[in-house]
């Protein structure tokens, strides 16, 4: 065991890997997990001057890393060493090809979702939709049971119940074989039956992007949510892509979907004086990070520092992979076809723009309202 470095205690660390890596998950872990986290962080940071922290783990201990030059380190400069835990990249595919197809689809599911009442259900059924077809095509566009499982599988590794996961993963499978097989133009089972290197790979880069565009729903309703208590960046985002995108990002900024990156040491490395053996794990918790003190606008809702460059010197804010890329313009496609026939009003509690942003949002109590958009006079 490294004896050179600060050890969280017992409790500390379950609740810190708790919170921060999920078993078996990609998806956010419960909030009240999240939320005795925080305090942890700001503490063990305090009490160590920022030094990475042991935290105990039933077989081998992890590292946190708390601040920016041992983030830099493990991201960027020595990246080589440190391999990620699970895969978070699509393998390579040219995806940019379907930007065009992608988009339109998103447009067209927004469309239903601009009048009544909108809650994260709501919005959230209607984004699966957008994931199904994007990744399958319109044939999966009503395959609901799909995203049922995935979501059964994911809980269920959450939960350690290996056995209800095999059985549940190997329903999913099947059905997306069946997908797979048909192979639609403009989908990513498409693009993936034109690419002989990606075929032998197919099973694992359609369940990645499923996925990965799934859980986009969360940041899509909080973003959705504090456009409607910000009418001036809810007026911009209307006229211009790229603010509504800089939104997009800022809510995924303030409540990331994925709250720490995991890498794992691919030989023994020195940390501090001590040697870390290979195969452990270490933490960057990026929810930490982009919520730090030190930024003067951690806890508000500030889309200009995606326009201004503001955050351009910020590690955490660094262009991530070409599937990052994608999702991000899909969503925003998405949030534009709502917000081009209809406004988001508050409807019940919200998050507020009076007060500091929490550190947590309970997406199933937030509903946004829609309003007809006002629609400009025509020219004589």
């Amino acid at each position: 065991m490294p004896r050179g470095l600060p050890r969280a205690t017992a409790l500390e660390s379950l609740r810190l890997t708790a919170a921060l890596v999920p078993p078996g998950a990609r998806h956010v872990p419960p909030r009240r997990d999240l939320l005795r986290a925080w305090p942890l962080l700001a503490d063990l940071e305090a009490r160590y001057g920022g030094r990475p922290v042991l935290l105990r783990g039933p077989k081998s201990p992890a590292l946190l890393v708390l601040s920016k030059r041992d983030a830099l380190r493990v991201l960027s400069e020595e990246r080589d060493a440190y391999t990620p835990a699970v895969e978070e990249r699509p393998f390579g595919l040219p995806t940019d090809v379907l930007r065009p197809a992608f988009i339109e689809v998103a447009r067209e599911e927004a469309g239903e979702l601009t009048d009544g009442v909108v809650d994260y259900p709501r919005l959230s059924a209607r984004w699966q939709r957008v994931a199904r077809r994007c990744v399958y095509g319109a044939g999966a566009a009503g395959d609901e049971e799909l995203s049922r499982l995935l979501e059964g599988v994911t809980r269920a590794g959450r939960r350690g119940a290996r056995r209800r996961q095999e059985i549940l993963s190997g329903r999913y499978d099947a059905r997306i074989i069946d997908h797979l097989r048909r192979a639609e133009p403009g989908s990513l089972a498409g693009l993936i039956a034109e690419t002989p290197e990606a075929e032998s790979r197919g099973l694992m880069q359609a369940a990645f992007w499923l996925m990965g565009l799934g859980v986009t729903a969360t940041g899509l309703m909080q973003t959705l949510a504090l456009l409607a208590t910000h009418p001036a960046h809810r007026k911009a985002a209307r006229a211009d892509p790229e603010h509504l995108r800089a939104c997009l990002r800022e809510a995924l900024r303030l409540w990331p979907p994925v709250p720490a990156l995991s890498r794992v040491t691919a030989a023994g490395t020195d940390w501090y004086g001590t040697t870390l053996p290979a195969g452990t794990t270490v933490l960057v918790p990026l929810a930490a990070h982009q919520r730090s003190i030190r930024l003067p606008y951690a806890n508000t809702f500030a889309p200009e520092i995606w326009l201004d460059g503001t955050a351009a010197d910020e590690w955490w804010a660094r262009p991530g992979c070409d599937g990052a890329h994608l999702t991000l313009a899909v969503g925003t496609a998405f949030l534009g076809g709502i917000l081009r026939a209809a406004r988001p009003k508050p409807a019940g509690r919200l998050l507020s723009a009076h007060r500091p942003l929490p550190h947590t949002v309970n997406v199933s109590r937030l509903r946004v309202t829609m309003r007809p958009a006002r629609r400009k006079p025509a020219q004589p």
